[in-house]
């Protein structure tokens, strides 16, 4: 009896905390005249990325690149983690790191910024309070949101978006389309920018292996549940090591990948900047990897590819599952879908017909 009361006070909490937040996002969002979008008066664009993890940051970064060869000044906002990525990007103007909550000097940078369009590519989602803070302070000609209900007037462009199993470039092709700017999904390419200096030292490395095919295998990603487990990674390093032709280079988190151990072909990256893993792949020739971030590097160098992908859906928007809204999406890739929502239920050997394909023929 006690049990059922506590739980149906839980449920009760649960949704007087949802009315409360649905009420918190209706006042924050709140303006009293939405403004016509005017291309004439569009110069400077911002584009929201806080929300993104860095596979989706590389995903966005081919936006930058699109609207500064059609004449707006670009402006990315973005968590600090993610902002290397886009302060190298010539196609970016500015980068402007955030918090949350925002601090008295970011608060400052934003009221200063000079916004004519404010793009967000997101649904709502629990940084949603957040982010109308953020465009509260800047104060933008116009904004763009995605499926917001029209009483959250912040956005004055609200794009009614239902393709819940395209892939999340797609959301650019609807934004592009709404400023005249005409495109296709597949001539969308991700833009990455970086310094000489990795692929000198990443050529270097591989210069010792002259005769040798380059794999790289990529184990764990940023949550358990998509990464293999510890004798799953141990497993295929086995496996790879023997590919006679095949050296394998293990990427990832330096503490973790460390901890595995060594075997004849197979070496742990002794390189350990994120530009040093997109070099990597960049003169690879074929990937192994469960995590997207390193998957969307794949598509950028259209380097063919192995991903194994754990099954989430969008805790905000179950619609939208993440196995096609963060897919590899090009011909060169391949998709494996681990069973019982895990990367850790795949038994490994089913990656090896696939690895044979590539050993042969990558």
């Amino acid at each position: 009896m006690l049990k059922k009361i506590i739980n149906t006070i839980s449920k009760l909490n649960r949704k007087r905390n949802y009315l409360f937040k649905n009420v918190k996002l209706f006042i924050l969002s709140f303006k009293l005249k939405r403004s016509q979008l005017d291309l004439s008066k569009i110069n400077k664009v911002t584009i929201q990325a806080c929300k993104n993890g860095l596979g989706d940051a590389v995903i966005i970064s081919g936006l930058p690149k699109i609207l500064a060869t059609h004449g707006f000044e670009v402006t990315v906002l973005t968590k600090k983690s993610n902002a290397f990525l886009f302060e190298s990007n010539p196609y970016v103007s500015q980068v402007i790191c955030l918090d949350r909550p925002l601090t008295k000097s970011q608060i400052r940078v934003l009221k200063s910024l000079e916004c004519d369009l404010f793009i967000d590519p997101n649904n709502r989602t629990s940084y949603s309070n957040w982010i109308f803070k953020i465009i509260k302070k800047i104060k933008p000609k116009h904004t763009i949101g995605f499926n917001y209900p029209n009483c959250y007037r912040v956005y004055d462009s609200i794009i009614t978006y239902t393709d819940f199993s395209a892939h999340f470039s797609q959301r650019f092709m609807y934004i592009l389309n709404k400023i005249n700017i005409q495109t296709s999904e597949n001539d969308y390419k991700y833009d990455l920018h970086y310094s000489d200096e990795y692929d000198l030292q990443v050529e270097d490395l591989l210069s010792n292996y002259p005769s040798k095919k380059i794999c790289i295998f990529n184990p764990y990603a940023s949550s358990d549940r998509r990464s293999f487990s510890s004798k799953q990674a141990q497993d295929i390093i086995d496996l790879m090591s023997s590919y006679p032709d095949i050296v394998t280079i293990v990427i990832g988190l330096p503490d973790k990948i460390s901890k595995l151990h060594p075997s004849p072909n197979i070496l742990i990256n002794p390189l350990n900047h994120f530009f040093h893993a997109a070099s990597l792949v960049k003169h690879c020739d074929f990937v192994i990897s469960v995590d997207t971030s390193i998957v969307h590097l794949a598509n950028a160098y259209n380097k063919p590819l192995i991903s194994v992908y754990s099954s989430e859906i969008d805790t905000f928007d179950p619609r939208y599952k993440n196995n096609d809204v963060y897919k590899p999406n090009y011909e060169n890739a391949i998709q494996i879908i681990a069973p019982d929502n895990s990367a850790r239920n795949l038994d490994i050997m089913n990656l090896k017909h696939y690895i044979d394909q590539l050993a042969i023929n990558p």
